[in-house]
């Protein structure tokens, strides 16, 4: 028994010893702080010629830590100008492609950029205006405001600055469009910076609009029928009839043919009146052409059953037996009793119930002639108009007389 104790406390005595002895044991040298250990042997390392001795008991200074690469923050780029938006806008080019679309939904947000700089875009706008640059980007034949394609787009970029100019507003804005007004050769721009203005300040700025339109049309610039018609369409909006006797003396050209356009601002601003001219110029022998012909006739076809004026139904009885006019378009003067010169030629209004039962009479008077009846051409044509205005009557519940002979 004792000599188990014995050997019990020999063997914990041993093992304080051993943890005493691991407590205080020698460090160990670091392979980082001994440069001797650098070279992989055991004998010290050679040193660089001119290198400082070392110092006993000083460790060696750790390298600096390497900073990362971290990219330059580039400046935030300055705020464009409303120049260098205007000079984008003028340089982008809209073709048909794949960048179509980019490119129209670009200069949207360009003129939507101007717009938002406010009365500091004014400057630039007025100087680009008073220039004649201009970019087409969706244009349409007669030149009008609105475009084919994009409906959003301007047809140009002018147009598109007349918008922008309007929505910034002001005075500074109104005098801006007031000289583009005076200065533009373009019918299309006249017409709209006409409407502009009037919305800006209704009725401020009639006046300078039509002196413009009669200035453009008196110029001889403009030549093109569909913009002759704009600069006509102001007048006739405002119930201009300052240059009637411009335009009837200017009717009939040297080729003997209408001018077209001096003919539609007649009949638009006349009215009835206009059939004591279209009469005097269907008698003039030197109007010899079929279309010029036809285009004086249908004037008068409009009133047809809706005036009591005695020229009209003699006008109107000459020309769809002239023999001037081809079979077709005499034939299109009757069976156009049915539209032209009504309000609603689907579902009559009460304004056109007594023009179409005249009509009808009318053509079951034509239909018992013995020229008509012996005309295949004329025959059928009222034939044909006859039923048609017969049906007008019944869907507005109008009972027809009695149908004509040949019915």
């Amino acid at each position: 028994m004792k000599q188990t104790i014995t050997i019990l406390l020999a063997v914990m005595v041993g093992f304080l010893a051993a943890v005493i002895w691991f407590d205080h044991r020698p460090a160990a040298p670091s392979p980082t702080a001994s440069p001797d250990s650098l070279t992989g042997s055991g004998s010290p390392a050679p040193r660089m010629a001119g290198a400082p001795d070392r110092v006993p008991g000083r460790r060696l200074a750790s390298p600096e830590p390497a900073q990362p690469d971290w990219p330059a923050i580039a400046p935030a780029p300055a705020a464009r100008t409303p120049q260098d938006l205007l000079n984008e806008l003028a340089a982008i080019q809209i073709t048909p492609g794949p960048g179509q679309a980019r490119a129209q939904y670009r200069i949207l947000a360009l003129l939507d950029q101007l717009a938002q700089s406010g009365a500091a875009a004014l400057p630039a706008l007025r100087q680009f205006l008073a220039g004649d640059r201009d970019v087409a980007y969706n244009s349409t034949s007669g030149g009008g405001r609105k475009g084919n394609g994009n409906p959003l787009l301007p047809p140009s970029l002018r147009m598109g600055l007349f918008d922008v100019v309007r929505q910034i507003g002001g005075t500074e804005a109104e005098a801006i469009l007031s000289e583009t007004l005076a200065a533009t050769g373009r019918s299309a721009e006249l017409a709209y910076l006409g409407q502009l203005l009037e919305e800006l300040s209704p009725g401020k700025y009639r006046e300078a609009t039509l002196t413009a339109a009669r200035n453009l049309l008196a110029s001889g610039k403009i030549t093109a029928a569909a913009e002759r018609n704009q600069l006509y369409d102001v007048l006739v909006a405002a119930k201009d009839t300052s240059l009637v006797n411009t335009a009837l003396a200017g009717l009939i050209q040297t080729d003997g043919k209408v001018d077209a356009t001096a003919l539609r601002y007649l009949q638009q601003s006349l009215g009835e009146k206009s059939v004591a001219f279209a009469a005097q110029t269907l008698a003039d022998p030197r109007v010899a052409d079929a279309d010029s012909r036809e285009a004086l006739a249908r004037g008068v076809l409009t009133y047809v059953g809706a005036s009591a004026n005695e020229q009209v139904a003699q006008v109107y009885h000459n020309s769809i037996l002239d023999p001037t006019l081809t079979p077709a378009q005499r034939k299109e003067l009757v069976l156009d009793l049915d539209q032209d010169g009504l309000l609603n030629d689907k579902n009559l209004t009460p304004t056109d119930i007594p023009i179409v039962a005249r009509r009808y009479t009318l053509t079951q008077s034509y239909l018992q002639q013995d020229y008509v009846k012996n005309d295949k051409t004329l025959n059928a044509a009222f034939l044909e108009a006859n039923k048609d205005l017969a049906k007008l009557l019944q869907r507005a519940g109008v009972n027809p007389p009695a149908a004509g002979p040949g019915n």
